[in-house]
């Protein structure tokens, strides 16, 4: 058995020290206090084993004045131990630390400069047309069954939905049948052509919320329609995102989908994701205000204002 005593400024501080020293068996026989300091004995029933030191760990840790500061970089320190002990070549291993960098660097360096509440669309759902965009598997479908809820039965507008994402195989289906339970008018498009012929029809509604194809790179007519339709002064562009997808993929996504003169974002699948990074890196890389964001499946109630939830960033990073 491996006895040891230990002075420490409070008893967090010292069962840390312990553990790490005497492994997670290791017992306390006796604990005094003293002038705001405590002297704990404790000891390791199992043999001693001198543990190797984590070098990277206690060069990380020297740049700390204090022992509680270094709580919080746990899993960025095994990281970087990971990395200092693998066996990747060093080619990967610089393509690594180059994308953590580009990604993280305007996060750590940007989000305290944000002013959250001028990230906020207040006023969102004015216009005649509501064009709702956003890449495949988006939750384009879901949030605009929440959003014509909102228009529909908060609001009590009179509006219709609008699709011409008939390129997936059944893409327009749920959000039609959303539409027939909320006694929805419902629009099928293909073309230019139909949508001017709907134009007498659209006239009696308040809103027209569009439904538009996630995947229409390669689809130049469509292209062509979500230009015209995205240009209309009447038109109020959003962009769906969802929370859960890699930076890289939401920049690729932001920098195409911003040529059809997006207003603002609605964040989705809030709630499939553990920590607020993907809102920081949002909120640090873009100007784009948010007017919703959306954490669940329900319609019409899994949907909130942005002002609700960043308003408690605004609180974490202040």
């Amino acid at each position: 058995m491996k006895m040891k005593k230990y002075f420490v400024r409070n008893l967090q501080e010292g069962w840390m020290l312990i553990r790490e020293e005497l492994g997670e068996n290791a017992i306390i026989i006796s604990i005094k206090e003293s002038n705001g300091e405590f002297e704990i004995i404790a000891a390791s029933p199992e043999k001693s084993i001198q543990k190797p030191k984590n070098l990277l760990y206690e060069t990380f840790k020297k740049s700390f004045k204090d022992e509680k500061d270094i709580s919080g970089y746990e899993k960025l320190i095994d990281l970087l131990t990971k990395l200092k002990n693998t066996d990747l070549p060093d080619k990967v291993l610089t393509e690594i630390q180059d994308e953590i960098f580009k990604i993280y660097t305007p996060v750590i360096e940007g989000i305290k400069k944000v002013d959250i509440s001028n990230r906020i669309e207040r006023t969102p759902l004015r216009k005649k047309y509501i064009n709702i965009l956003g890449n495949i598997s988006s939750g384009k479908s879901t949030t605009i069954a929440k959003l014509a809820s909102i228009l529909n039965f908060e609001r009590n507008k009179k509006i219709a939905v609008a699709s011409f994402d008939y390129y997936k195989v059944g893409g327009s289906e749920s959000l039609k049948r959303f539409a027939e339970m909320m006694q929805i008018p419902f629009f099928f498009i293909k073309n230019e052509k139909e949508l001017i012929l709907y134009k007498n029809a659209f006239d009696e509604y308040e809103h027209i919320i569009f439904d538009t194809p996630g995947n229409i790179k390669n689809l130049v007519e469509i292209e062509k329609l979500m230009t015209f339709i995205t240009s209309s002064p009447e038109a109020e562009n959003i962009l769906t995102i969802p929370l859960t997808k890699k930076e890289s993929l939401i920049d690729k996504d932001i920098r195409y989908f911003s040529k059809f003169k997006i207003h603002h974002l609605i964040l989705t699948k809030y709630d499939e994701i553990q920590t607020y990074t993907p809102l920081y890196f949002i909120l640090s890389h873009y100007d784009y205000r948010i007017s919703y964001i959306t954490n669940g499946l329900e319609v019409p109630q899994d949907i909130t204002t942005a002002d609700e939830i960043l308003s408690r960033i605004a609180e974490v990073i202040n």
